[in-house]
């Protein structure tokens, strides 16, 4: 009984909404209802309609960190803060203006193809036992897998370093958001797990890059772009390397699991998709738009400044809702219902403005390969919704399946 309650009150508030059974009936109604607010109890602004999360989005007075702390202090002696600080995600100073251009360049130059070719390989290679039913517990460790792996061949790091790098990836990324967002809370542990990770994996993709015969295409890419546009610093072009992994390892992760929990909940449509996988595609679309990897992100003011009519102060923190947006019916006609055929879909997953992802096409197609393998492999999509939960996130939506 708990559980159902649970499932149909609304979250405590946005940054507990990512891990909510159903968020987004809340979702919606703060789209229409709440465009842009201030939380009083939380002391943070929320943009929810789609008007207000792009004005923030392309806005030059809303940063991803405060003037006051681009590195949260708690990384702050160790290797986590390297990265964390040279990630042009999380960077608005004018190197990372440049970089950001070479990240984009160099991941949209990538061969989708060979991608395509390239994540088929390593799907069959990571399902050893075909001979049997693909098993929901096998799911968790696949759909972290399949993407993080293919992103680590096109850098050029060996199969036999996979387990440890998602090791690696798994404690930064861990240390950082907790670090960066309170969730989960930050423990000393946690903190030297984070910092060695980062430190492993930026000397991992240190010494590939030093050898011209194990140096992978992205990489390679990389480097070139970033001398192109007169970034020479060695450990940026590391760092943004390891951006890569650090993007997929969640995200297209978390992608890949609302794809097969929209399978589930629509058998008629899993008999369709199975039948013309070509409907795929759409599929994926508009799971991006309906359930997203990232609920939300947060931009930072760098002055005071009007923003969606109200008057902010610098330092102030927008949580910037893109479920609520992709909720609004100004973005899309009859929001709420799943629709793979919908017209002119639109959504903001992979954000707007100067830090838009420009992994809209890569990132897709791995989660397309690994859908389509586990369709082709017959996972019993009726038994996930009883094995599902979500990570405890203030951002990001992942399913999580018992293994």
């Amino acid at each position: 009984m708990n559980t159902m309650i649970s499932a149909l009150t609304d979250p405590e508030h946005v940054r507990a909404a990512p891990s909510h059974r159903d968020p987004y009936a809340y979702y919606g109604r703060l789209a229409r209802e709440r465009p842009f607010f201030h939380d009083e109890a939380n002391g943070w602004w929320v943009a929810a309609s789609a008007a207000a999360v792009k004005e923030v989005l392309t806005s030059k007075i809303c940063l991803t960190r405060p003037l006051s702390e681009p590195i949260p202090e708690a990384l702050l002696g160790g290797a986590a803060a390297q990265i964390f600080g040279r990630l042009v995600r999380l960077r608005d100073d004018d190197v990372g203006d440049k970089l950001r251009g070479a990240v984009a360049s160099a991941l949209r130059g990538v061969d989708l193809r060979q991608v395509a070719a390239l994540a088929h390989r390593r799907a069959l290679q990571l399902d050893g036992d075909a001979q049997e039913m693909f098993r929901v517990d096998k799911t968790m460790t696949f759909m972290f897998a399949l993407p993080v792996q293919v992103v680590a061949q096109l850098l050029g790091i060996p199969q036999g370093s996979f387990d440890d790098v998602m090791t690696w990836l798994g404690d930064y990324g861990a240390a950082a958001a907790a670090a960066a967002t309170g969730i989960p809370l930050l423990t000393a542990e946690l903190l030297a797990r984070g910092h060695h990770g980062a430190q492993a994996l930026f000397d991992l993709v240190t010494s590939i890059s030093h050898d011209s015969q194990q140096c992978g295409p992205l990489l390679h890419a990389l480097a070139n772009e970033a001398r192109r546009v007169g970034c020479d610093d060695e450990a940026d072009v590391i760092v943004n390397a390891i951006g890569y992994l650090v993007q997929g390892y969640v995200a297209m992760a978390s992608l890949i699991g609302s794809t097969l929990l929209a399978l589930a909940r629509q058998p008629a449509l899993c008999t369709q998709v199975v039948a013309d996988p070509t409907l795929l595609r759409p599929l994926i679309q508009e799971v991006l738009r309906c359930d997203p990897v990232t609920n939300s992100t947060f931009r930072f003011m760098a002055r005071d400044g009007k923003i969606a009519g109200h008057m902010l102060c610098e330092g102030e923190m927008i949580i910037v809702l893109l479920a609520a947006a992709n909720r609004d019916p100004a973005l899309n006609p009859d929001p709420d219902r799943f629709d793979i055929a919908r017209v002119e879909r639109k959504y903001l997953e992979f954000g707007a403005g100067m830090h838009a992802c420009p992994a809209d096409k890569f990132a897709p197609l791995i989660v397309e390969v690994a859908v389509a393998h586990l369709l082709r492999r017959g996972l019993p999509f009726e038994k996930l919704e009883a094995s599902l939960t979500y990570a405890t996130s203030g951002h990001v939506r992942t399913p999580l399946f018992k293994r």
